[in-house]
């Protein structure tokens, strides 16, 4: 049986956006960066590069006859469908660890679960022909449960797409808007490419449409990495102006707040620049922590100054705040007994609407000066 010109122009354009996934995938298993979301999103790039590779097979296979060819259809087949929901499940947990949740154990399980079902349905599928089949001629048709397989497809897809609009709409939510903004973007191609294939089976569309998402995506996190301080992960500078005139217009009660490291210069110059460099991108997940559920923003001005962007409903709140900043990198020093204690002064203010960014921020450096000349007075 000869390759028809659509089957072997589909798979010349699976072979290109495997080719160029694999890069991707690559790339990333190489960076120093290894954040939750970034494995997470390598892990979902994995799924699609697979399932794109089964695909292929697969349409070089259905209706071929050889000794053993029916046998290796149905692996295919059943390989193919339960990576779909697994790479869905995957997708999910990247989502939630972008909007803030901790992935635990058990939460990895729950959302994890359909695809394990799936994945024991599709290998029983083999002989039962419940999710598809494989006829006598070697082409594949659905089975009596291919629906069931096609709506918790879909369930995984939307319940991950409604975290995203839930948060998105959430003005007070502690994650940037533009990164679910990024979220929600992604879903786009794959959504009309899974529709588009629906009533057809075998049509083409679902994983080259999610190939393309990624690939924007990973194009959208290189030009972050631009604006993100490759040591910490955080923001830098670049991205304050645009993340403050957002807040600015979301109403009142914007603080700016300014933070440096106590002893910084002792214990870089007496334990070296890489515990240095080991205490910054401690204070930056301690900051993090911080502001975690917060509508928030923290970035790292420069050297071992760092700044939180938040909301506060007045000074109290915000002194309050600085209170629990210093206390939980005080507990953090107890708990490590660490030989030079890492410790933190912060000078806050509260942005005055049409202010700009850099009034707040000189207001706020002043006020972490006043702060760090009485901790030096006390010693």
């Amino acid at each position: 049986m000869a390759i028809q010109d659509g089957t072997a122009i589909h798979i010349e354009i699976n072979i290109l956006f495997f080719l160029i996934l694999f890069r991707i995938a690559w790339q990333s298993a190489r960076n120093e960066n290894q954040q939750m979301r970034r494995v997470l999103f390598r892990y979902t790039t994995y799924g699609i590069i697979i399932n794109l590779l089964l695909d292929t097979v697969w349409m070089l296979l259905d209706g071929r006859m050889f000794p053993g060819a029916r046998a290796l259809n149905l692996v295919i087949n059943a390989l193919f469908l339960a990576s779909g929901i697994l790479i869905g499940c995957i997708w999910y947990l990247h989502v939630l660890d972008t909007l803030g949740y901790k992935i635990t154990r058990r939460l990895a399980a729950l959302v994890l679960l359909p695809g394990a079902v799936f994945l024991v349905l599709n290998l029983a599928s083999i002989w039962t022909g419940w999710i598809f089949t494989v006829n006598e001629e070697n082409i594949y048709l659905r089975g009596p449960l291919f629906w069931l397989q096609i709506v918790v497809s879909l369930a995984v897809l939307f319940a991950s797409l409604i975290h995203c609009l839930v948060r998105l709409l959430d003005k007070r939510s502690g994650v940037p808007r533009i990164e679910v903004v990024k979220l929600v973007r992604f879903y786009i191609i794959p959504v009309v490419g899974t529709l588009a294939a629906m009533p057809f089976a075998g049509m083409p569309g679902t994983w080259t449409c999610a190939a393309v998402s990624i690939i924007l995506m990973y194009i959208d996190g290189q030009d972050q990495e631009i604006v993100r301080d490759s040591l910490t992960g955080l923001n830098n500078r670049k991205t304050l102006p645009a993340v403050y005139e957002d807040y600015q217009r979301q109403g009142g009660g914007l603080y700016l707040m300014m933070m440096d490291l106590n002893d910084f210069k002792a214990i870089n110059d007496n334990l070296g620049h890489a515990i240095g460099d080991k205490a910054l991108q401690t204070a930056a997940r301690l900051f993090g922590q911080a502001v975690d559920g917060r509508r928030a923003m923290v970035a790292r001005v420069g050297g071992d100054e760092f700044l939180i962007m938040t909301f506060f409903s007045g000074d109290a709140e915000a002194e309050a705040f600085k209170q629990s900043l210093q206390q939980r990198f005080a507990a953090y020093n107890r708990e490590n007994n660490l030989q030079v204690p890492l410790g933190v002064s912060v000078g806050y203010c509260a942005c005055a609407p049409g202010e700009s960014l850099q009034e707040s921020m000189d207001r706020a450096d002043k006020a972490l000066y006043e702060e760090k000349q009485r901790v030096h007075a006390a010693k």
